[in-house]
């Protein structure tokens, strides 16, 4: 990804450096948390007197950015910057990174292969939101926060699950426990949505064995990544690699669980932070367990 939003960057100049005055490039320096001051040499002068470019200043940012200990998130903190004060220009820059397998989504810059709204389309708006969030931190480097907010969606929709089919707390589960019981609990309307299939018996118990087991693994390996990558638990910092597939696991375990619960649930209409019948607890915030999304 590093390399991948490197050749972005060099695509973007052009556009950065025809969108912006010369004061606004260093403001923007300044916004991405590169040492701005390294650049007060660099001043535009009116003619005859000699000033440095644009094109001058730019290449300055560029020695800049591969000083940093992250260089990718860098990039992604001047441009992110660059997007939010330029939306007039946002046509222009997707056009000119679809070429290297890049989009704009909401105004932030994303790979192709990380996209959220079609797994996400058919969920509730809380589930959405904290996928989207994961989607969008990791898209900006972000990648302790991503792994905060896939995990938050985890943690929210098997507390609904908990709730909804009287569980007892999540809170007395491991991870992978609280993850596998929430499945478990849908298996009759999982199996369900497999008859509708036309698939026959003995296939759908073998389905739903290696269904079941599939998602047992993922929550395995999302609960390892988050007691050895959280920010929320404290641990080193986050490979992006890493949080990649802890999101790839997490939409595995929300997609799949989803399926199960009641259509109202999966659409959104009733939202997994109303109270079910079964709860007593009248409040999202009171309900929402685990590592808190950042905003």
């Amino acid at each position: 990804m590093e390399k991948d939003i490197r050749k972005v960057w060099r695509a973007l100049r052009g556009i950065v450096k025809d969108g912006c005055t010369f004061a606004e490039i260093k403001e923007l320096v300044g916004a991405g948390g590169l040492p701005v001051e390294e650049l007060s040499h660099l001043q535009q002068r009116s003619l005859p007197a000699k000033g440095a470019s644009k094109s001058e200043l730019l290449d300055a940012v560029d020695d800049l950015i591969k000083k940093e200990d992250e260089p990718a998130e860098a990039i992604q903190h001047f441009l992110g910057d660059f997007l939010h004060r330029k939306r007039h220009l946002h046509e222009k820059v997707a056009e000119c990174v679809q070429r290297f397998g890049w989009h704009l989504a909401e105004g932030v810059l994303q790979p192709d292969d990380l996209q959220v709204e079609g797994a996400t389309r058919d969920l509730s708006t809380d589930i959405r939101e904290l996928l989207r969030t994961a989607y969008r931190r990791y898209a900006q480097s972000d990648y302790s926060g991503a792994m905060t907010s896939i995990c938050s969606a985890v943690d929210s929709l098997t507390t609904e699950v908990y709730q909804q089919h009287d569980l007892g707390s999540p809170h007395d589960d491991s991870y992978q426990k609280r993850a596998n019981r929430s499945f478990l609990a849908l298996e009759s309307q999982i199996k369900a949505n497999l008859s509708a299939g036309h698939l026959a018996a003995d296939e759908i118990e073998r389905v739903w064995k290696n269904y079941k087991g599939s998602l047992n693994q993922a929550a395995y390996v999302l609960g390892s990544f988050r007691r050895n990558s959280s920010d929320v638990h404290g641990v080193t910092e986050c490979p992006p690699e890493l949080v990649r597939h802890a999101i790839d696991c997490g939409t595995f375990i929300v997609r799949s669980t989803t399926a199960g619960m009641d259509g109202d649930a999966q659409l959104g209409s009733r939202g997994f932070f109303s109270p079910s019948p079964h709860s007593t607890v009248q409040g999202a915030s009171q309900r929402l367990p685990g590592p808190v999304c950042r905003e």
